[in-house]
């Protein structure tokens, strides 16, 4: 007897094209995952984006990125990180997601303190739109790039899940 496939929503956001890449080839591999970009605000300077004058940091935010994550039994959020810092845009839809008994598992791509300081972030962030952070871990992105890894196996392989 094959047992119940559970549908995956992938929501990833990078200031780094290849990562993104990356992320869409990953879930392209997986039939029950679909994937989800989560635009870039080009145009702006990393300072600006994450640690700008503006506390809340918040983005526009398109209901043309309205997604239902109650059809969707497992989540996974992704994103770059600078200097501790999570991008605006994902901070915004996970605010605007009704996470409510949700379980979700968070890829932060860098390492170090300030990988860290942004896997808590995250962590921070779901919790206040209900949801639970069940997993977290951090990926390199020099690591990433140079073997071409697939995102999630490699995340499922780190988390032996």
């Amino acid at each position: 007897m094959r047992g119940v496939d559970l549908k995956t929503l992938f929501v990833y956001c990078s200031d780094d094209d290849a990562v993104n890449v990356l992320c869409n080839e990953s879930a392209l591999k997986n039939r029950d995952t679909c994937a989800f970009e989560l635009a870039c605000r080009k145009g702006k300077n990393a300072f600006s984006r994450y640690l700008g004058a503006n506390k809340n940091r918040s983005c526009v935010y398109s209901d043309a990125y309205a997604v239902d994550v109650a059809e969707y039994d497992k989540l996974i959020f992704a994103c770059g990180e600078f200097m501790g810092e999570i991008p605006a845009e994902l901070i915004s839809f996970i605010s605007k997601c009704d996470l409510r008994y949700k379980d979700i598992d968070c890829i932060v791509f860098g390492d170090g303190r300030n990988a860290r300081r942004a896997t808590d972030a995250v962590k921070v962030c779901v919790s206040l739109s209900g949801g639970t952070v069940r997993n977290a871990v951090n990926i390199s992105v020099r690591e990433l790039k140079r073997e071409s890894e697939d995102v999630l196996f490699s995340v499922r392989h780190r988390l032996a899940v």
